[in-house]
């Protein structure tokens, strides 16, 4: 019998754990979203509506318009790989091969690229292109019976594995897809705890699943299954590495790391971090909600800033894309109340410290008025 090893996050592991979630584990992997365009209808999946079933393009949070839009998200994360997902990547084959060849023409060729697809069925050349071009490892997400794409993928010695998430009353599936991909020589069998979403929670609740907690998106019954198959697989099957990523270990650590890296990387002179968590603070000045500042006003507020309570040009700066004054939160605390009666309508402004991610969308969790 092998070993089960336990990891961060309560998440397990029999055999060795794959390159790709290494990286993923401490927050150096960019997630290049490809396309929402996708071949399947799996109940379970948790893509957002701006995404789900929509030809758009991601670099972590950031939408991506040009090839530069990726190269500045693996700047900004200190990336040394990349995980091609979606939707399904094959979907847009071309578009795929070119992101492939722009990572690693850029980073180098030990820059680890690995990919996810539910097409099990894709054709030889597909597959053999995406070899050819450069990607280390493949991850499928089988839909049918028929694996011709994963059998191929072993034998071009790709690094394969499959990804799906354990389902609650669906062992017996589980433990036939690990036996059958160690039998075609698949290296390794990602088992992800399932989590709801905003878009297949009805899905999961007419299924009879319900959440662990209300606390958690994780469902019920889900982190159990995976516990069981990894038993089993420790105890029947001889060469396939098998992994349990739990939501915890997505959340808490996955992310966190990410977001660690980011915030080093990109920290401006006037913000601060957190004490205990990847959070910027800064000073915001912006419009009441459902309103926004237009740039002409924008500019009116920052030259008063300037030139009226001597705020240094490094010290605050205009965010146009937020409709936003951002400034050293500790000049704007001495400074909010006389601000309000220098600018026009001040009384109506937004004044605060903001409390938010490092990453491109600058998830605000925190807004404390002034």
């Amino acid at each position: 019998m092998r070993s089960v090893h336990k990891t961060k996050g309560n998440s397990l592991l029999v055999g060795q754990m794959p390159a790709g979630c290494k990286m993923c584990a401490v927050g150096s992997k960019m997630v290049l979203f490809v396309t929402g365009v996708c071949e399947s209808a799996c109940f379970y999946c948790p893509l957002s509506q701006d995404k789900a079933g929509n030809d758009v393009v991601f670099a972590d949070e950031m939408p991506v318009h040009n090839d530069d839009d990726i190269l500045e998200e693996l700047d900004a994360i200190g990336a040394e790989g990349a995980g091609l997902s979606g939707g399904d990547p094959l979907c847009r084959l071309e578009r795929t091969l070119g992101f492939i060849s722009l990572l690693k023409d850029s980073q180098g060729y030990d820059f680890h690229l690995h990919l996810y697809t539910s097409q099990s069925d894709a054709d030889t050349q597909s597959i053999e292109n995406l070899h050819k071009t450069g990607l280390d490892e493949i991850r499928f997400h089988p839909m049918t019976d028929n694996w011709s794409a994963i059998e191929t993928a072993v034998s071009l010695g790709m690094d394969v594995g499959i990804e799906i998430p354990a389902i609650p009353g669906e062992i017996k599936s589980l433990k036939k897809t690990a036996r059958r991909a160690e039998d075609i020589g698949v290296s390794f069998l990602n088992i992800n705890e399932l989590e709801s979403s905003e878009t297949n929670f009805s899905s999961l609740s007419s299924l009879g699943l319900r959440l662990k907690n209300m606390g958690s998106a994780s469902i019920a019954g889900s982190a159990e299954v995976a516990n069981e198959l990894i038993t089993w697989s420790a105890r029947e099957l001889e060469s396939i590495s098998v992994h349990y990523c739990s939501a915890h270990f997505k959340d808490a650590i996955q992310m966190r790391n990410r977001l660690e890296r980011r915030l080093e990387r990109t920290v401006r002179e006037f913000e601060e971090r957190a004490d205990d968590e990847p959070l910027l603070i800064l000073g915001v000045i912006r419009a009441p909600f459902g309103e926004e500042l237009d740039g002409k006003i924008l500019t009116q507020i920052s030259k008063v800033l300037e030139s009226q309570f001597n705020v240094p040009s490094n010290q605050m700066n205009i965010d146009l894309p937020r409709r936003r004054i951002e400034i050293a939160g500790w000049i704007l605390a001495e400074i909010a109340e006389d601000l309000r009666t220098s600018v026009k309508d001040g009384d109506l402004l937004e004044i605060g410290i903001a409390y938010e991610y490092p990453s491109w969308d600058r998830l605000q969790t925190l807004f404390d008025p002034l």
